[in-house]
Parts: C-alpha cells; sequence; structure tokens
C-alpha cells in the first residue's frame, strides 16, 4: 500500500504535510509491487516487514487505553494534500465509523516520526488514518474473523485506494492482518465515556445471566383444597377449545365474600394493556382479575385479584405473583 508519512516540524507547510518525513511505500504487502521476502506469507515492500525476532507475547501487549486528550500540535491541519490528493481532517471523532480494509506497516517505519511527533513504534497499539483528527483512538473489528483491538491513531494514511487504517505490526498480529496483507474491517470511534457505558452494560448483562443460571429453591407444596367446581370462565375456555395455560400454585381460594382485599398486578393509561396483562395472569392459572376503570381523579386502569378471604391468603397469592413474575402489591376496596 502506497503512503505518506505526514510533516511533523513546524518548517512543513500544510500542502507539504504529506511530504517531509519519507517517501511513497507499499506495507505489509498490501499493494505496489512488493518483493516477497518474509515467512509469515505475503510480500514486504523493500525492508518493511516484520522484526526480526517475532516471538512476541501478544496477550502482554494491552489494547490502547481512550483518554481525554488535547489534539496534537502537528497533524492537524484543516487540509492537506497526499499523492495528488486533498484530505480534510474532521473536526471531531464523535461518533465515527467506517468501513474498508486495513493494511499495516513495520520495521522500516520504527523510531521514525509519525504525524503526531511521536516515533513510531510497531510494538505498540497504534494506527494510521486520513482524517481522524490525532490523537483518535477507534476499535478495529476484522470482518473475516471478528478478533477486535483498540489502536490510538496517531499517525496519517494509508494513501493506498481501498485502504482506511494502517496497523501498526502488534495491532496487524493482533487482529491476523499480517499474514495477508490487508482485510476487510469495521472501525468505530471510542472514548472514555463510551467506554465505561460499555464496561456497565456488560456487566449488567452477566449479573442477569447469573441470576438465571441459579437455581431456584423448592418451592413449599400447597395445602390441599377440595374439589371445586369449573368456575363460568373455565368452562368457556373449554367450549372454545382454547388453554388457560400452565396451572401455577394458588395458595388459598378466593373469597365469594367481598372482604375488600385485593392484589393490584398493574395500572395502566390505556385500556388494551390491562386487558393484556388481565388475559396473562388467567392463563398462568389465576383465578378471578378484574379490571378497575379509572374513577374519580385516577386516570389509570388497574388490574386488580381478589377479594381474598383473608389477609394469609392475600399474603401466599401476593408472593405467587411475584415469584411467576408478575408484579403485585395490596390494595383495599
Amino acid at each position: 500500500m502506497t503512503r505518506w508519512r505526514l510533516p511533523v516540524l513546524l518548517a512543513c507547510t500544510a500542502a507539504l504535510v504529506a511530504g517531509c518525513a519519507s517517501q511513497p511505500r507499499s506495507s505489509g504487502g498490501s499493494g505496489g509491487s512488493p518483493s516477497p521476502q518474509a515467512s509469515k506469507g505475503g510480500g514486504y515492500y523493500q525492508n518493511d516487514g516484520p522484526p526480526d525476532d517475532e516471538n512476541i507475547d501478544l496477550d502482554a501487549v494491552p489494547d490502547a487505553i481512550p483518554r481525554d486528550e488535547p489534539f496534537s500540535r502537528y497533524g492537524n491541519p484543516d487540509s492537506y494534500e497526499a499523492l495528488g490528493k486533498t484530505y480534510y481532517v474532521l473536526d471531531s471523532a464523535a461518533g465515527f465509523s467506517q468501513t474498508g480494509r486495513a493494511s499495516w506497516y513495520g520495521k522500516q517505519f520504527h523510531g521514525r516520526r509519525t504525524s503526531s511527533g511521536e516515533p513510531y513504534n510497531m510494538f505498540k497499539m497504534t494506527a494510521a488514518h486520513k482524517r481522524l483528527p490525532i490523537p483518535s483512538y477507534v476499535r478495529v473489528t476484522n470482518l473475516d474473523n471478528g478478533k477486535q483491538a483498540i489502536v490510538r491513531v496517531n499517525d496519517r494514511g494509508p494513501f493506498h485506494d481501498g485502504r482506511i487504517i494502517d496497523l501498526s505490526y502488534v495491532a496487524a498480529r493482533r487482529l491476523d492482518v499480517v499474514t495477508h496483507g490487508s482485510v476487510p474491517v469495521r472501525i468505530e470511534t471510542v472514548t472514555p465515556a463510551s467506554l465505561r457505558a460499555e464496561q456497565r452494560n456488560q456487566a449488567s448483562a452477566s449479573r442477569q445471566q447469573a441470576r438465571a443460571a441459579t437455581p431456584r429453591p423448592p418451592q413449599r407444596q400447597a395445602r390441599p383444597q377440595p374439589p371445586t367446581a369449573p368456575t363460568p370462565q373455565s368452562n368457556r375456555a373449554t367450549q372454545t377449545g382454547s388453554s388457560p395455560g400452565r396451572p401455577i400454585r394458588v395458595a388459598n381460594r378466593i373469597g365469594t365474600a367481598d372482604t375488600g382485599l385485593y392484589i393490584q398486578s398493574g395500572a395502566f393509561g390505556e385500556r388494551g394493556n390491562a386487558q393484556r396483562l388481565k388475559a396473562r395472569l388467567r392463563n398462568a392459572g389465576f383465578g378471578k382479575v378484574t379490571v378497575v376503570p379509572p374513577q374519580g381523579e385516577a386516570s389509570l386502569y388497574r388490574v386488580h385479584l381478589g377479594p381474598f378471604e383473608d389477609e394469609r391468603s392475600r399474603a401466599l397469592n401476593r408472593q405467587i405473583l411475584v415469584e411467576q413474575g408478575f408484579s403485585a402489591r395490596d390494595v383495599n376496596r
């Protein structure tokens, strides 16, 4: 891949920003007329390629850690030219994403100044990009294998058609780019705030998975009740061929007298939502469920179960509702 190192000296003008540090090159066997000379596959331009000693513990090389940094004094002109094309540097990296191909550069440029003024270190998780502010942080995903790495953009390039990012050697190794020269990738801006949000979401998901995997304690069997005649509702279900769903353990029968002891399982602004909850409760095996329309200053449709014979019956049914994933709170009417 042909690219230019950007200028890092104040004496370099914006028009010459892509030509003050080095000369055109192809990297990682990604373009040009590379000469095969590496055991890792692909060809490397001139003297570029992997380090002489490739025995590197990649697990010991951490991803770049996003930090809030001021823009570099170097490498952030409004626009610059490279190989006859004009490139405009973004004012911000916020929300940036891009899909294309990634290449890499190695030992030929190790120690040379990057566009940020920092020396290029092929053993750090860095990268070059044509338009992102310097420095920026991006997550790079290899679309062929799903591998990811977070890198710090501190250089300009690549200026080869179809290439959107030039990775350092260790970043390319992490993503399995070295053996292929270039691979399809997606890059996305990462900030300290976005990374913290991701970590919170991952922790929350892990907790939910752990709770789901924890076996529930065995439920205490309900006291046997004498058989009762089917209610009109259950007769209707049988006549229509519909199933009331899996019956659940209900501690005590609902009373016949209106004791005023009820459980509220939901309150909705829309009547349809209340009716849907009522159907769910009946399908779960609960008996008398009613939708109480708005009354007085109340503007909600409330879903009530009851009345219950006594406080003990209401408490046991409230516990069962919660165990089955329904909301439940005591109300008196």
